[in-house]
């Protein structure tokens, strides 16, 4: 009994360090990460967004303009990447493709290997993949395992100052159905 729950708080203590080291990584001042879902997509393998989701990336678009983003990471899917877009392309933003994973771990490499001196970053990824890169960012309260599939709406905003992070969720754009 000793031994498991010894090893229980060594893993507790193991994903605690790892979303600890997102907040700290040798990053001075403040960062804020924009999170949202990737718009609505049309059918298929891959699938591009949907009339209604480039309607969504010109909301994101709008919302996110003067917010001075550094940089926008999206994963290998299409409809990410289309997602951003509009941001990336009128704002001359780098991007950079990470791999999507519900455990967040993928996402949590590449912001450690490649954000460099950005502070404002934008994010898009999946229903699945959201709940757990939110946490890996330091926000444990965060106790949502999935979001739903019709909810595209969704921006969640995580600040980090003085290895804290802080959440914020807004809605953009016209609901979600």
């Amino acid at each position: 009994m000793r031994k498991s729950f010894l090893m229980i708080f060594l893993c507790f203590c193991g994903l605690f360090y790892s979303a600890k080291v997102v907040c700290q990584q040798n990053f001075k001042g403040k960062r804020t990460f924009y999170i949202v879902r990737h718009a609505e997509k049309d059918t298929g393998n891959n699938p591009v967004i949907s009339a209604i989701g480039k309607e969504r990336a010109g909301d994101l678009y709008r919302v996110l303009k003067n917010k001075k983003i550094g940089l926008v990471m999206v994963t290998q899917y299409r409809r990410t990447g289309m997602t951003a877009d509009s941001l990336r392309i009128y704002n001359n933003i780098d991007s950079i493709q990470y791999a999507a994973d519900a455990t967040g771990d993928k996402l949590l490499e590449a912001v450690q290997q490649r954000t460099g001196n950005a502070n404002n970053i934008l994010i898009v990824g999946h229903s699945n993949t959201l709940p757990a890169i939110i946490r890996k960012l330091g926000v444990a309260s965060y106790t949502i395992k999935e979001l739903p599939e019709t909810a595209f709406d969704n921006l969640f905003i995580v600040t980090i100052k003085k290895g804290k992070a802080k959440l914020k969720q807004l809605k953009y754009g016209k609901p979600a159905s």
